[in-house]
């Protein structure tokens, strides 16, 4: 399959880093639920660290990929000089950027905390507001490793974005573990900065290695403003999204607050679960496209979107019935230490099951969305994210007193759906997948149903074991009898041995 040589190449590179580093993630969240449980340092952690990102997480991730790799791609092909300006240029606005972020949070940081959570303790709080101190000091150093990631990636170097997450939990494992045994808080945030300054300097000497940082042309200089003007265009539409993302991501911290300061790291846990998926497939995959397919159009690139997103709706889904429906034995199991104890459990439950819930749509609809990123239809991704973050937002903030924890997973369940939904009408997937998506709504039905059975006759841990064969059971038949599951899981099946004989 031509279509899918991210499988050798680009994606393996990214999955491999993003394994070792959910690894690390899952270590490290257990060492926290172990050391700080749902306590006040945990939750303390986990709103200065949302304070930290809000500004710069989104940026970052979403706005700055998107919004840059694409068009360098195409600036490439017309002038590399043009290419190497872009790049200047991207950093300058980084740094103006980064420069009021770090004054702003540091100088307001207990403010900072106030508004993320409004209903934790005082104590929490003040924490809080100290460890934001320190983790303003990493932004512009996030923010310019950030970009030199991403350029990185326009050679076909996956390097950087693989392996940075993994060196950001080994600061994180480091510095929990360091406030522990030397009872400082600080380090939980001091490492952290470290880590930052470190991956700093290695994309710098990496993208060193790949071209020059600077024009080799004088005239070049002269069309600084037209190329400043056209990564502006570009950009400015996505701000919008980290702008949307990150006050969801508020509305989250606010509505987790009011139902208790335990609930904080609750949430956080949950999400160490569902986002693994996301990290594992979508992410890479979205980059992948991004560095391939960026600002290009035709079949071939269209082929390997839709191919893509069908191939993410196989295996996402039967995880999302799989952990759904056995969420307290998998806290339990991941978790259950130290002083993680019994209200930890039933709270982060309660968040995951609904959450999990939606993991197949949230995973699926990330990718998607970085499609339509690729194809330069920001302001369609914009309008998508807007509409999908009120519907989570109006969840949160409505249904809280009713539901309690629940809430939370019911919000980030239906964000999913709705870009899921409105990503497949707008790509023109919807009709294209429409046998996919009843072969695997008719799967999940099945596997529910069984596994519902299951988990109410078989005790802990034997249940998940029954899960895991019930979905094998169900899932392997669709896989191997031809249909639009087998044609959607053939590039898989032809790249692994155990399935090869079966393509």
């Amino acid at each position: 399959m031509k279509l899918f040589g991210w499988l050798k190449h680009g994606y393996v590179s990214l999955l491999l880093g993003n394994l070792s580093s959910k690894f690390l993630g899952i270590l490290r969240e257990g060492l926290f639920a172990a050391w700080f449980g749902t306590g006040d340092v945990a939750a303390a952690y986990r709103i200065a660290q949302t304070g930290y990102l809000l500004p710069t997480h989104g940026f970052i991730g979403d706005s700055l990929s998107a919004g840059l790799l694409p068009l360098y791609r195409r600036l490439q092909s017309e002038s590399q000089d043009a290419a190497r300006l872009l790049v200047l240029i991207a950093g300058l606005y980084g740094l103006i950027f980064s420069f009021i972020v770090t004054v702003a949070i540091y100088y307001y940081s207990y403010e900072f905390a106030h508004v993320l959570a409004p209903g934790a303790n005082a104590v929490a709080k003040d924490i809080a507001s100290n460890l934001l101190k320190v983790m303003a000091l990493s932004t512009p150093f996030y923010v310019l490793s950030g970009m030199l990631s991403y350029l990185e990636a326009a050679y076909g170097k996956y390097g950087a974005i693989a392996w940075r997450p993994m060196i950001l939990n080994i600061g994180s494992v480091a510095g929990a573990a360091m406030a522990v045994y030397l009872k400082a808080d600080h380090w939980l945030a001091t490492t952290l900065v470290i880590s930052h300054i470190l991956f700093f300097l290695r994309t710098v000497f990496e993208i060193r290695g790949l071209d020059k940082l600077t024009p080799q042309s004088r005239g070049i200089w002269r069309e600084a403003g037209k190329i400043s003007a056209r990564f502006l265009g570009n950009m400015v539409p996505l701000l919008g999204l980290p702008l949307i993302g990150q006050s969801n991501l508020v509305v989250e911290r606010i509505v987790s607050s009011w139902l208790g300061t335990h609930i904080i790291p609750s949430v956080d846990y949950a999400k160490t679960i569902v986002d693994t998926g996301t990290q594992l497939l979508a992410v890479p995959l979205g980059i992948v496209t991004m560095a391939t397919h960026g600002g290009m159009a035709g079949e071939e690139a269209r082929a390997f979107s839709r191919r893509t997103a069908g191939l993410l709706m196989i295996l996402s889904f039967p995880a999302s019935v799989l952990i759904a429906l056995n969420a307290e034995p998998i806290v339990t199991l991941i978790f259950a230490r130290g002083r993680f104890d019994e209200t930890a459990i039933a709270s982060t439950s309660a968040v995951l099951a609904l959450m999990a819930a939606g993991l197949g749509f949230s995973l699926t609809s990330y990718y998607l969305i970085k499609v339509l990123n690729a194809q330069l239809r920001n302001i369609e991704s914009l309008i998508i994210t807007v509409i999908a973050a009120a519907i989570n937002m109006a969840i949160n903030l409505g249904l809280w007193p009713y539901l309690g924890p629940q809430t939370i997973g019911l919000g980030a369940a239906g964000y999913g759906f709705v870009i899921f939904v409105l990503c497949l009408v707008r790509l023109g997937f919807a009709f294209e997948l429409r046998k996919l998506i009843a072969a695997v709504s008719v799967g999940v039905i099945a596997q529910a149903l069984l596994t519902v059975i299951a988990v109410r006759l078989i005790g802990f841990p034997f249940q998940l074991i029954a899960s895991f064969f019930i979905a094998a059971m169900i899932w392997l038949p669709l896989v191997l009898i031809r249909g639009p599951v087998r044609d959607a899981a053939g590039p898989l099946m032809t790249k692994l041995p155990v399935l090869r004989r079966f393509a």
